[in-house]
């Protein structure tokens, strides 16, 4: 019996109705990033929708042996109980971390800025990403690994500056805030946050380089991501 098979059967865990599958960001291509504009705020009430990313990080940790039977079918009665966003990030809080945290006696006070004027930067596994952080490129390449990080914080305000091209590893289930300035970013397509998650903010000052951010490539996933995928797959012919 698979693993999504044994968690279908246990009693606690599924409401009667069926999620829709999780919903994905999607921009074009080239995306002008202006000032000023507003941030529209999330309605309070909880739709199925909201729950879908909280279900699925549920999941992962569960399949990876970092959550214990009691712990998943407590979160998930919460997770389904919640009727405020509110009420869905405090379940959440009972999980592990979705990024690294650097430990408070080595977070930075200071804003930090890395530099490289010719050269290229490749910011992989043990880097510390501070609350502000700048990266400045020359006609170089950059590649910043937020996924490799230790956060200092869950709400990071990112600067980005480049004459070359900067290319940013953002983990799922982060929410991604673009806060304005000059320049163009290709934005690929990212998963939903997950409630009470970390927050990036980015913006971009300075030269107009090619900003690229998008996930890690994906892989195949656990039973419930593979369970979604046929879900999606197979609406589209279900009034038939």
């Amino acid at each position: 019996m698979s693993l999504f098979e044994t968690l279908m059967r246990r009693p606690v865990c599924w409401p009667t109705r069926t999620f829709a599958s999780q919903p994905r960001i999607r921009w074009a291509k080239m995306v002008s990033m202006c000032k000023g504009l507003p941030v529209a705020t999330a309605l309070d009430g909880v739709d199925e929708d909201d729950r879908v990313p909280a279900i699925a990080r549920l999941h992962d940790l569960f399949s990876a042996g970092e959550l214990s039977h009691e712990c998943f079918s407590a979160v998930l009665e919460q997770v389904f109980a919640a009727r405020r966003h509110a009420d869905l990030e405090r379940a959440m809080l009972a999980l592990p971390p979705l990024v690294r945290l650097t430990p408070s006696s080595r977070r930075l006070v200071k804003p930090t800025v890395l530099q490289a004027a010719d050269g290229d930067i490749q910011l992989g596994s043990g880097w510390q990403l501070a609350a502000d952080t700048t990266i400045r490129t020359g006609v170089g390449a950059a590649q910043v690994d937020l996924t490799a990080a230790s956060w200092d914080t869950y709400h990071i305000n990112l600067r980005l500056e480049t004459w070359g091209s900067i290319e940013v590893l953002v983990p799922e289930g982060v929410a991604l805030q673009l806060v304005g300035g000059p320049g163009s970013i290709h934005l690929e397509s990212l998963s939903a946050p997950v409630p009470g998650g970390p927050v990036l903010r980015i913006s971009t000052s300075g030269p107009t380089g090619v900003i690229r951010i998008r996930h890690p490539k994906e892989r195949n996933g656990g039973p419930f991501t593979r369970w979604r995928r046929r879900q999606s797959t197979a609406s589209p012919s279900s009034g038939s």
